[in-house]
């Protein structure tokens, strides 16, 4: 018995190992739990948009809005001797790590806000595409951000920088920006 037992949950860690992810719902608020996982298929407020659609949206010149994470020194580089490799991003985006974050600072809640009013020109109906890294809550986040601050065209990305470059769409490479200290 016990064996039939055992042989039946391994058949059953199998079969979810290979069900693809259950869709999730969008949270009322902003993500907070872990930062890599399933994200929704959706944004109130926003478009998602895919690399097809992207690639003919960036004929407007949207505002294109890249807030991956930096990568982070490994704790097994001394300290003063590692170099971060380069950030690549879609051509024409700023790169601004920490607004996708579930929680921000007022400084940099204000500072994200500043950026955004100083990309478009302070039209609330500019094209904006907020992206990062495929299953990212930061990209969402950060659009749904926008979205409060009364944008109105706010397009999320989710397939992110990786999705574009595996389309063959080329990248470049930039710094990132940060919010006054």
């Amino acid at each position: 018995m016990r064996r039939g037992i055992a042989l039946l949950a391994m058949l059953l860690c199998v079969a979810c190992a290979d069900s693809p992810p259950q869709p999730v719902s969008e949270p009322a608020g902003f993500w907070t739990g872990p930062m890599q996982g399933v994200v929704p298929a959706s944004i109130a407020g926003g478009r998602v948009v895919d690399t097809q659609q992207l690639a003919a949206l960036m004929q407007s010149r949207p505002v294109l809005v890249d807030v991956a994470m930096p990568i982070r020194r490994p704790d097994t580089i001394p300290e003063g001797t590692w170099v971060p490799p380069p950030h690549h991003t879609l051509p024409g985006a700023v790169w601004l790590p920490g607004v996708g974050k579930g929680v921000v600072t007022p400084v940099v809640d204000m500072w994200y806000r500043a950026r955004l009013q100083a990309l478009t020109g302070g039209d609330l109906a500019k094209p904006i595409v907020v992206f990062c890294h495929p299953k990212c809550w930061g990209s969402w986040n950060a659009a749904k951000r926008a979205i409060q601050y009364g944008y109105t065209a706010v397009h999320w990305y989710p397939d992110g920088v990786e999705g574009w470059q595996d389309a063959g769409q080329s990248t470049t490479v930039v710094l990132a920006e940060s919010p006054p200290s």
